[in-house]
């Protein structure tokens, strides 16, 4: 199937797949008379590119999944070494997202008349890390 044809079956744009296949996410197509000619195997390809992106797989992570490892590599032990790592800086963004949203709910308590007032709390936050920020947040017994 012609490139267009591919792009009509999966909803991925043309120079999506032009781009993934610069990356090397995508293996690039056979040409016949200058023109991409893909097999089957792109659409299932693709549907696994998909996959990855609904766990949030950035392109290195789809590049390390499909090249990142050794010939003989079962594709299950690929994605679970992969969705590890990806499982734990999840984690991480969770606890940062629960963080903020405990700052949030404080904003929303505000009462301050004036910026003023609430430059005790914004001084204290304003210049830390989000790490700091998240600590000052779990330690901070009025949060």
């Amino acid at each position: 199937m012609t490139i267009g044809e591919l792009a009509a079956q999966t909803g991925v744009p043309a120079s999506t797949i032009r781009y993934y296949e610069r990356v090397g996410v995508l293996p690039r197509p056979e040409r016949v008379s200058g023109k991409r000619r893909y097999s089957s195997d792109a659409l299932r390809r693709l549907a696994v590119v998909r996959l990855a992106q609904a766990c949030g797989f950035h392109i290195e992570e789809m590049r390390q999944l499909f090249r990142g490892f050794k010939a003989g590599v079962p594709v299950s032990r690929r994605w679970q070494e992969i969705a590890r790592k990806k499982d734990c800086e999840l984690e991480e963004q969770v606890a940062r997202l629960l963080a903020m949203r405990k700052v949030v709910k404080r904003v929303l308590q505000c009462e301050c008349t004036d910026f003023d007032e609430c430059g005790r709390i914004a001084a204290s936050v304003g210049t830390r890390s989000r790490d700091e920020i998240t600590s000052l947040v779990r330690a901070c017994s009025i949060w």
